[in-house]
């Protein structure tokens, strides 16, 4: 336990002096931070409707949905519940592996897979290009895009 000796701490007139310069940086100080921020923490898992709970990459798209891809396939999130597109489920997807994901300015989602090539969603369709369509590898590691509309892609071990 510490103890403090009152009758022993004796400050100088000069020590109250700089101490008292202190209390209006210290006033303004206290008033320029938030009294309560607020912050709210969701986690989502399986159990929500995550096709697995690894994410790969994530992505909200310009008509507010967020959209995930895991290994195990792509989960689009409406702000309640989870819609899962996978191979099983929609036709046009040859892989669950997605590794990155890329909106392009048209609103073209353009998914990457880890062996598979690239998966484009358009207006509710996909559709998946390969090395049979002109792609150097179907590894693909990253998508971008630039402002004249090109899809750059980053395929390769």
């Amino acid at each position: 336990m510490l103890f403090l000796d009152l009758d022993r701490l004796r400050l100088s007139p000069a020590d109250l002096s700089r101490a008292a310069g202190l209390w209006p940086l210290l006033a303004v100080f206290c008033a320029a931070v938030p009294a309560s921020a607020q912050y709210r923490l969701d986690m989502w898992t399986v159990d929500n409707g995550l096709p697995q709970n690894s994410i790969r990459a994530i992505h909200q798209t310009a008509d507010g949905y967020l959209w995930l891809v895991t290994f195990d396939g792509l989960a689009r999130f409406d702000g309640v519940h989870f819609t899962v597109f996978n191979k099983s489920s929609s036709p046009g997807i040859d892989s669950n592996r997605f590794t990155s994901l890329y909106e392009a300015p048209n609103g073209d989602l353009w998914l990457g897979t880890q062996n598979d090539g690239v998966t484009r969603y358009r207006h509710g369709s996909f559709t998946t290009y390969t090395v049979h369509h002109g792609l150097p590898q179907n590894n693909i590691r990253g998508l971008s895009g630039d402002d004249a509309g090109n899809l750059w892609i980053l395929a390769g071990d």
